[in-house]
């Protein structure tokens, strides 16, 4: 419940901040499917955003009474999201007729923790730089999508989904991209999450797709700090950044730095690219965060940033 109360208040901010009232509403449902399945009364909901709006009423002046409008607006919703919560969420397909038995292979064995298949189904089946470009999308990613809504079902725990988490980071870790990697000849990339962002597999295959695709990637792994982001793009000065953001309210993060980016007169040719689970919901973020890009997997991130870079160069010649 204290969590409750910590990512409501981010993710609200986020949501006044950049005005995304179309996400908020897409999320409501996934809020109460996702607590109901741990245990929280859906009566929780309702009560408690009575106490916002009795807390807002009291310590916020006129100035509030936007957010007190669009409190009020979730409270005459609850029972409509509390039927749409009963939805189970839906979990994807592979996305290829393809690699669909790999798929559905792997998925089963890695919500067994069966860490023998899953590895053997990825060393069978990455061999060169498209392939691994492929298993990523329609196996790796469609795989932890099925155990994120087996999560938010309640028909897994937060041990299982952290398991699975965990054989996933071994696999990419198991795979060399040295061995069908082309020469650094795209740029320089810098991939993260996003500060407080713990959820780092997108940004990882990313960063692998990049670096199979000429690039010379600097990878920093999860949670890295906007400040020290910051630093570190100011020194290395890269071609592309890439941001990936999976919790909606970590949205305010990636904005503070792309803010400091575009603060930068030396940086100006530098190009940023976003993506998470958090961003698919409402595509149009991307706009209000000021990024030049947005992609919806790594396979689309890695043509995005051809495109990116590409279109620089151009510009670059016609001025």
């Amino acid at each position: 419940m204290y969590e409750n109360h910590r990512h409501h208040a981010a993710f609200m901010a986020s949501v006044f901040q950049f005005g995304i009232y179309g996400l908020l509403s897409k999320t409501l449902p996934w809020v109460y499917r996702a607590y109901h399945s741990r245990g929280f009364s859906h009566a929780y909901f309702s009560a408690v955003m009575t106490v916002w709006i009795d807390v807002i009423r009291e310590f916020m002046d006129q100035s509030a009474s936007d957010i007190l409008t669009i409190y009020e607006w979730m409270l005459t919703r609850h029972e409509e999201t509390v039927q749409l919560s009963l939805r189970p969420a839906i979990e994807p397909d592979a996305g290829s007729t393809v690699w669909q038995l790999d798929y559905e292979r792997f998925r089963d064995a890695l919500l067994i923790g069966d860490v023998s298949v899953c590895l053997e189904i990825a060393q069978s089946r990455v061999d060169t730089a498209e392939r691994m470009v492929d298993f990523f999308v329609h196996v790796l990613q469609p795989a932890m999508q099925a155990v994120g809504a087996r999560w938010e079902n309640g028909l897994i725990s937060v041990a299982q989904e952290h398991l699975a988490s965990a054989i996933v980071s071994r696999i990419l870790a198991s795979i060399s991209t040295s061995g069908f990697s082309s020469a650094p000849t795209r740029g320089t990339a810098v991939v993260s999450a996003a500060a407080n962002e713990f959820h780092e597999i997108g940004a990882w295959m990313l960063a692998s797709c990049l670096e199979s695709d000429g690039w010379d990637v600097q990878y920093l792994g999860a949670n890295t700090p906007c400040s020290d982001l910051l630093d570190f793009v100011r020194s290395v000065k890269p071609d592309l950044l890439c941001i990936s953001v999976a919790m909606i309210f970590n949205i305010s993060a990636v904005k503070t730095v792309i803010d400091g980016v575009r603060s930068q007169p030396d940086l100006d040719g530098m190009r940023v690219l976003v993506g998470g689970q958090a961003l698919l919901h409402d595509p149009d973020i991307f706009h209000v965060l000021k990024a030049d890009a947005m992609a919806t997997d790594c396979k689309s991130a890695m043509n995005v940033a051809r495109a990116l870079i590409s279109r620089r160069a151009s510009e670059s010649r016609l001025s």
